[in-house]
């Protein structure tokens, strides 16, 4: 059952809410439950990610690898040059030492039995060291010699070390455990003429000390490396912080951007890739405010100057008399088409009076007043049965006159697009620290694929339908972001739909006493 009036709220313009609703179909939007948990999955997955998976956080991830790669690299390349320089130096002191000993030992070689003991009793001690060196003379696996600087009972040579000295039938090289130290070794076999006794002289390096060095050496570097790599990530973030301060401030500037505030800018530093971004989101900006301005402009304009030629038409309409059954339809066509486009021009001003600062008159207001004040005018719509689903108890600073309005807006569509009959349920709660209005019906419904865009200005669904503006619920969400709140539609169990307008709660120490005498 359609009405074409609904009683007016207190202090609105009655143009404003007689208004006939769009289709129920092409005036509601909001999100399902269903979308509201897959959305909030997706802000938690983000806010989980962001900090890891922003520009900042993946330039300074680059630089610490790559600082990170650079010290390892460094540290295995200075490792491997340390240990052939010494593998080097080994060698060649071994290699001297053997020289030598092959130099000295034919001017003591005696013949007959004892003469290796006495070539290497003889020989040994007479060499010259270099750095680190033992000389080890063995006759079997019997130390018989050693150089001047160890005492044979001070070496340490293991019975398996001394097996493997005394095994060796040609020039060999290896490494092997003192009591003094970790060694590398060449062994000499030596065998005289005459006398049976295998002999062998071995010539010695302590590489202990220069694994120290090279140690100690990979320690500093690791540490240099880490204090390096500290220094390099700080830096780091301040560069890449500093870089992209415009992309950040671009954010920034995006997130307080709204259809009706586009003043900011974003200020341009240095003459490089990212402010150059920055100068061009500037440009755009101002296109879009200019844009902007001369839309609200042409609003206000056609509001304004629509007024009078309307009312002309409207006063010389009335008074023609018909004649016929045709002029009086004729008639009556043409005066609902200028009510149509007069609660245009009125929305569209209200629209446009949206942005101003005195568009809200917030005063301190009962919410069970103002819950029952809207039930008892929206019964007036039509006779189907109208309840109250609850009704919050306190006081909150809102302005009641456009509450009023938005509810008898969303309360005449439901009466509009729903079966005669179909219950109606207002109703009012408070959640936190949040006010919730609510309307509900028990009608067809509305298509979840079309929930996004029903709030836009001139939005339609249903374009076979020609009564209504297409602007009454985008007054709706116009006078709940001005209290600072949304409006989002949901299913009603058991079918059809409910709107809810959900605003910050302001709570003051009670109602005033124009609350009470207004019954609100």
């Amino acid at each position: 059952m359609a009405v074409s009036r609904a009683a007016p709220a207190e202090g609105v313009p009655p143009a404003q809410l007689d208004s006939p609703p769009r289709p129920r179909a092409a005036n509601r939007a909001g999100r399902h439950p269903g979308d509201a948990a897959s959305a909030a999955s997706r802000r938690f997955r983000l806010a989980w990610r962001r900090p890891f998976g922003s520009a900042r956080s993946r330039i300074l991830s680059w630089s610490v690898l790559l600082l990170a790669g650079g010290i390892a690299v460094s540290t295995v390349v200075t490792q491997a040059v340390l240990v052939h320089q010494m593998d080097a130096q080994v060698s060649n002191e071994l290699s001297h030492e053997v020289a030598e000993f092959r130099t000295l030992a034919p001017n003591s070689v005696q013949h007959g039995p004892g003469a290796v003991r006495a070539l290497l009793s003889e020989t040994t001690p007479k060499m010259t060291l270099e750095r680190d060196t033992v000389l080890v003379g063995l006759v079997g696996t019997t130390v018989v010699a050693t150089s001047g600087n160890y005492r044979p009972a001070t070496i340490g040579a293991g019975a398996s070390l001394r097996a493997a000295w005394s095994g060796v039938r040609t020039q060999s090289t290896g490494s092997g455990q003192l009591a003094i130290g970790p060694i590398r070794y060449t062994a000499i076999p030596l065998q005289i003429a005459g006398d049976p006794a295998r002999g062998t002289f071995v010539a010695a390096v302590l590489v202990g000390p220069d694994q120290a060095t090279n140690s100690r050496v990979m320690q500093v570097q690791l540490e240099v490396g880490g204090l390096a790599l500290l220094a390099g990530t700080l830096l780091a973030w301040l560069i890449a912080g500093r870089v992209l301060r415009p992309v950040r401030d671009t954010t920034e500037l995006a997130r307080r951007i709204t259809d009706t505030d586009i003043s900011g800018r974003i200020p341009v530093r240095g003459g490089n890739e990212i402010s150059e971004l920055a100068d061009t989101f500037n440009r755009m900006l101002d296109r879009l405010e200019a844009a902007l301005v001369a839309q609200r402009r042409f609003l206000a304009d056609a509001g304004h100057e629509l007024r009078t030629p309307l009312t002309i038409v409207q006063g010389n309409l009335d008074t023609l008399e018909p004649r016929t059954a045709e002029d009086a339809e004729t008639l009556a066509i043409v005066a609902d088409e200028l009510a149509r486009m007069g609660r245009m021009v009125t929305d569209l001003a209200l629209l446009t009076g949206s942005e101003q600062l005195d568009f809200l008159r917030r005063r301190p207001t009962s919410l069970e007043r103002l819950t029952s004040s809207v039930l008892a005018k929206a019964r007036l719509l039509d006779d189907r049965p109208w309840s109250l689903a609850g009704a919050a108890q306190g006081v909150a600073l809102l302005d009641p006159q456009r509450i009023t309005q938005a509810l008898m807006q969303l309360a005449a569509n439901a009466a509009e697009h729903t079966p005669a009959g179909t219950p109606v349920e207002i109703g009012s709660a408070l959640a936190a620290d949040r006010v919730e209005f609510s309307v509900a019906d028990h009608g067809p419904g509305i298509p979840r694929s079309e929930r996004q865009r029903i709030f836009g200005r001139f939005a339609r669904l249903d374009t076979r339908r020609t009564n209504g503006t297409g602007l009454g619920l985008s007054i709706v969400a116009v006078i709940a972001a001005a209290h600072g709140g949304t409006v989002l539609v949901d299913d009603t169990p058991g079918g059809g739909s409910i709107f809810r307008i959900s605003i910050p709660y302001v709570a003051v120490g009670g109602e005033s006493s124009a609350d009470k005498g207004s019954g609100r």
